[in-house]
């Protein structure tokens, strides 16, 4: 209870920032509906939206990134760095120009989870070898898969829309323009999530103890990568499709989370979910506010943090493994 009014305490400070300030007072006037008018209308429809979108789309990474590395047993896996997230990119953009040009519609989320789904894969069996994954394999594959998708995004936009604004949104990420109906979208892929990361989470701890631990003891490895694989396409698709490429959210939370509380902990989701949701949004944050009223894309910010964490989890495992 106390975590749950710390992290509400820490939205509400954070969600008083940005092009448009409000007091803390102010926005609790407007949450109770005692003060009405446009900075209401603004904080309601606009800001606060925003706020918990970012939150979602933060917790929901957080916990992908966390299956994927008890998966595949990698300390650098997350759907960004393995090329998922631009898988659902693609999708995505593909989805938009197969409306415009073509008068093709087809549901940009189910696009975009299509391709999440087939960079997934892709990452998974081109780096697998004598049934590992070698950690220099799955990052070469999902750099080689984010290049190539990145680069088919590139072509979609420049040679049909000609928006340069449209891919920058794309490749960067930004919490602009979200919109209640995202919010509910949200709210319901991370509780699918959450489910089936409770229904699956022994399973994967056993898994990260190896695969041939894990048949010994009746679990069918393949069987569950399939199954987190959906899970974290799923989510991935959505939040690109909401919110463009937002990377290294799930490689650091997990980390993070697993050094507050240990591996093995009971409030290892609630931890992660709330941990993830609050780094995004203070990401999100800093982007709408250090050079107001211009907004540096989100995706910029989280790089800045996760990049060098990266190159530290890199050098460390190159250690290990060296050691």
């Amino acid at each position: 209870m106390a975590i749950l009014s710390g992290t509400l305490f820490l939205l509400l400070i954070l969600s008083s920032y940005g092009t448009v300030k409000y007091s803390v007072r102010e926005i609790l006037s407007v949450l109770t509906g005692n003060t009405t008018g446009v900075r209401a209308t603004l904080y309601n429809q606009l800001r606060l939206p925003r706020v918990l979108v970012a939150f979602l789309i933060g917790a929901s990474l957080a916990v992908a990134g966390d299956s994927l590395q008890l998966t595949l047993k990698n300390p650098l896996a997350d759907p960004y760095i393995v090329g998922i997230s631009a898988g659902a990119s693609f999708g995505a953009v593909l989805s938009l120009v197969l409306k415009e040009y073509f008068g093709l519609t087809i549901n940009m989320e189910l696009l975009a989870f299509v391709f999440a789904l087939v960079s997934a894969f892709t990452a998974y069996f081109v780096s697998r070898k004598d049934g590992k994954i070698p950690v220099t394999s799955l990052i070469l594959s999902g750099v080689i898969i984010s290049f190539l998708f990145n680069a088919a995004v590139t072509f979609l936009v420049i040679f049909t829309w000609r928006n340069i604004v449209s891919l920058h949104f794309w490749s960067l990420g930004s919490m602009s323009g979200v919109s209640w109906n995202d919010f509910h979208r949200m709210l319901i892929a991370l509780v699918v999530e959450s489910v089936i990361y409770l229904l699956f989470r022994r399973k994967m701890l056993i898994l990260a103890a190896g695969e041939e631990h894990a048949v010994t003891v009746g679990v069918n490895p393949e069987r569950v990568k399939s199954i987190v694989f959906f899970n974290v396409a799923f989510v991935s698709a959505l939040s690109v499709s909401t919110a463009g490429l937002i990377g290294f959210v799930g490689l650091i939370i997990p980390h993070i989370t697993r050094l507050l509380f240990g591996t093995d902990s009971k409030f290892n989701l609630i931890s992660t979910l709330l941990i993830g949701g609050i780094f995004l949004t203070a990401c999100d944050t800093v982007s709408r506010t250090l050079f107001q009223p211009t907004e540096l894309p989100i995706g910029a910010v989280t790089a800045l943090v996760g990049a060098p964490f990266f190159i530290y989890l890199l050098k460390r495992k190159a250690g290990i493994t060296n050691g």
